[in-house]
């Protein structure tokens, strides 16, 4: 065989070979991309992944299956998708981009479930403001259908239908994204983002897509080659945005905002590249806040805060410090607090000044962020001021609170709140019970603490001390501790030196006049159907003191014409009592039974012979407090037992 023949086989075997080497690369081609891109998917954390890819076009790309798993904050999310479009050309994707992709249908589900072990995260580097654009890995996105199914811990499950598409140009990126439920248009977001570095989004109804109920914008610069700086701000109306949450969260109709305004303004620094460990990066900045006119249903009218807050973060953790400007104000309904079940609390009575509460000294602390738990915790000795606290029953001018210890509040994976123990320490320098004319209430001191454990029911409390001047003396409790998960709880008060004058003038009635102190234990026991006394007990102290009934016109005019009501009269003019006893027991319905036992002299009457008394008196106390007849009814009382001691001898 001749040289040239020998030549031309081998190039024709060559060219065999290289079609079929060409035909068997084709044929795999297939199975290598799909091979390629599970594994860069598996790279990222994402499991169960699926593709199916079909035979490359010279400028499109059909991908005929895609499923993947992930995990994130103790949710697992599975995307499905079929048919997607893929559009490149080879300028494309040497630059490491795609010309476009189109998603005609595709489905993704989010369940509550356990995180698994976390993976080592890679550092990563945040691209400059100028290559955020060339860092989209497409000019153009569509989505023509993505079912989104978002299933609750309680069993329900929320849906919608998402739409929308990206399109990046040389100097921007924008998108446009619309969600549906129950095949009615509900939301519109719009982003925009510059090669400048500059973001701005807007969310709103879809039925008023030129009344943003969301507006937020940021803008990123490069501070040299190892940080970034960046400030933004938000700008939200609360009654649209609880329409959009109320059924997403099941929020009472009274805690849905129906008006009011947020505004937040923040700069930070952050490093350019985040480091390759469990740890985020590091970073700090400030943070001011203002909220205008909120109003809450009934609860709350004319809400506004304002705060100013520094913080940092570092190994998940993020420090936090609000500057002792702070100001919460608002218009509470007085209802919320009341004692007695009598308050209208659908009906919204503004006071004269709104509610005020402060922090005078700043409030510092930190957040530990982790993907399975949320961990609050508040420096110790931090202190709070309440400014107008008022009621139904009571009015409070200042109200000072301190969290003495380190205080802790966790939400765990499942959404339940625990705290590791919460304390307290409350001071009211002055308040004024508006039920009666008691006079005001002094320098109320109680410290508490409630136990660590689950807030998904209230937990227990234990007062550890609790004191309060009234009636010129001192009501004191220790160590109470109240369990409402407990069929009963039982709790005694101390009462020392009441001042008998401030009792008998509660009503400022003129008909009679009291001196003397009183000490005495009150038990109390609190169970589900309300609360009772039993057996409580008051005595006068060893010295003593005077009782002076002054009649009115009815009573001397019946004395008048019974010289024996007249004698009565004349020994309860001026009673020098050296006993005085009073025995009370209050029922769960209201009902206060009081015995009072007396013994003593009248030295203007009858060569001091002495006088015993026993009376019986008996209120429901919550009529009592709405008519404010207590003295009147110790009044009839009193003329009811001198009308008895008339008819016999004295």
């Amino acid at each position: 065989m001749s040289s040239s023949k020998r030549i031309g086989t081998r190039l024709l075997l060559g060219s065999a070979a290289l079609a079929g080497l060409a035909f068997i690369g084709y044929a795999t081609l297939p199975v290598l991309l799909a091979g390629w891109v599970q594994r860069l998917l598996t790279e990222q954390g994402l499991t169960d992944v699926r593709v199916e890819i079909g035979y490359p076009a010279l400028h499109r790309l059909r991908v005929h299956q895609l499923m993947l798993s992930g995990r994130s904050a103790g949710q697992v999310y599975t995307l499905s998708a079929r048919e997607l479009e893929v559009g490149y050309d080879l300028a494309s994707v040497l630059q490491g981009r795609l010309q476009s992709l189109r998603i005609p249908e595709a489905q993704l589900d989010f369940r509550p479930g356990e995180l698994a072990a976390r993976t080592p995260r890679r550092p990563f580097a945040l691209p400059q403001p100028a290559r955020w654009l060339a860092a989209f890995p497409l000019d153009k996105l569509h989505v023509d259908q993505l079912q989104v199914q978002w299933h609750q811990p309680d069993g329900t499950t929320l849906t919608g239908t998402l739409r929308g598409e990206a399109q990046r140009t040389d100097t921007q990126l924008r998108m446009h994204w619309s969600l549906s439920r129950d095949h009615r248009p509900w939301l519109d977001l719009a982003l925009n983002l510059t090669d400048a570095g500059e973001l701005s989004a807007t969310l709103s109804q879809a039925q008023a897509p030129d009344q943003p109920m969301l507006s937020a914008s940021a803008t990123v610069a490069a501070n040299g080659p190892d940080t970034v700086v960046a400030h933004g701000s938000i700008d939200a109306q609360f009654k649209p945005l609880a329409l959009l949450l109320s059924p997403l969260f099941s929020l009472p109709k009274d805690f849905t905002p129906d008006a009011g305004r947020l505004t937040a303004r923040w700069n930070a620094t952050a490093p350019a590249v985040v480091p390759a460990a469990d740890h985020g990066g590091e970073f700090s900045g400030t943070l001011s806040v203002d909220v205008t006119a909120l109003r809450l249903g009934t609860l709350l009218q004319d809400g506004n805060l304002h705060l100013l807050a520094t913080f940092a973060t570092g190994d998940n953790i993020l420090r936090w410090r609000i500057a002792d400007n702070l100001r919460l104000s608002a218009y509470l309904n007085p209802a919320l607090l009341a004692i007695t079940d009598t308050a209208d609390r659908h009906k919204f009575v503004r006071s004269a000044r709104p509610l005020v509460v402060r922090a005078p000294h700043g409030l510092s602390g930190d957040m530990h962020l982790a993907p399975s738990t949320f961990e609050l915790r508040l420096a110790p000795d931090s202190r709070w001021q309440v400014e107008n606290l008022v009621t139904p029953d009571v009015h409070i001018a200042r109200l000072d609170a301190t969290l003495p210890g380190e205080t802790r509040l966790a939400r765990d994976t499942h959404g339940g709140w625990t705290t590791t123990g919460l304390g307290i320490a409350l001071h009211v320098p002055a308040l004024q019970p508006l039920f009666a004319a008691i006079g005001a209430v002094e320098n109320l001191r109680v410290t508490a603490r409630l136990e660590a454990g689950s807030l998904s029911r209230p937990p227990p409390v234990t007062v550890q001390n609790a004191d309060v001047t009234v009636f010129g003396g001192h009501v004191r409790a220790r160590d109470v501790r109240v369990d409402l998960a407990r069929a009963e709880n039982t709790f005694t008060l101390d009462l020392e030196r009441i001042d008998l004058a401030h009792v008998v003038a509660l009503e400022q009635q003129q008909d009679i006049e009291a001196t003397g102190t009183l000490d005495g234990r009150m038990p109390f026991i609190l169970s589900r159907r309300g609360m009772r006394i039993a057996d409580g007990a008051l005595h006068a102290s060893p010295a003593g003191g005077v009782i002076r009934y002054h009649p009115n016109e009815t009573v001397r005019s019946m004395a008048v014409a019974n010289p024996n009501l007249k004698l009565v009269l004349d020994a309860l003019s001026n009673y020098h009592y050296t006993k005085l006893d009073i025995g009370a027991n209050y029922a769960e319905n209201g009902d206060l039974a009081l015995q009072v036992g007396m013994a003593g002299r009248n030295p203007d009457w009858n060569a001091n012979q002495p006088i015993h008394l026993n009376i019986n008196l008996s209120e429901n106390i919550p009529v009592l407090l709405r008519s404010l007849r207590l003295a009147g009814d110790i009044s009839e009382k009193v003329e009811q037992r001198v009308r008895e001691r008339s008819r016999s001898t004295p």
